[in-house]
């Protein structure tokens, strides 16, 4: 599995902007066979910080999502909103089966 973590600091005044591209990302990468899971989380005592966790059956999967039109989408939409942003990509070493 490939997991896919990022931080998100939104421009002041834009979260409610930001809100709206993270579900519609949401909602078209939840669709994608190989994406095992998205989420994104809203940061309990900064409300202009977000985190987003995605995890895919491989890294092409991924690569197959960043290739998408909802993704091409997503940069459009987000890129206003965005101050700042971490990505990283993680090869997924001990999973959660339960």
């Amino acid at each position: 599995m490939f997991a896919v973590v990022v931080t998100i600091k939104a421009v002041s005044g834009k979260a409610d902007d930001m809100i709206k591209a993270l579900e519609n990302n949401a909602r078209h990468s939840r669709q994608e066979e190989s994406c095992l899971k998205w989420e994104w989380s809203r940061h309990v005592d900064d409300p202009d910080k977000f985190a987003i966790y995605e995890l895919y059956t491989d890294r092409e999967a991924f690569l197959a999502h960043k290739a998408s039109e909802h993704f091409a989408h997503w940069v459009e939409e987000s890129t206003p909103c965005i101050e700042e942003k971490v990505a990283g990509q993680y090869d997924v070493t001990d999973p959660d089966v339960r």
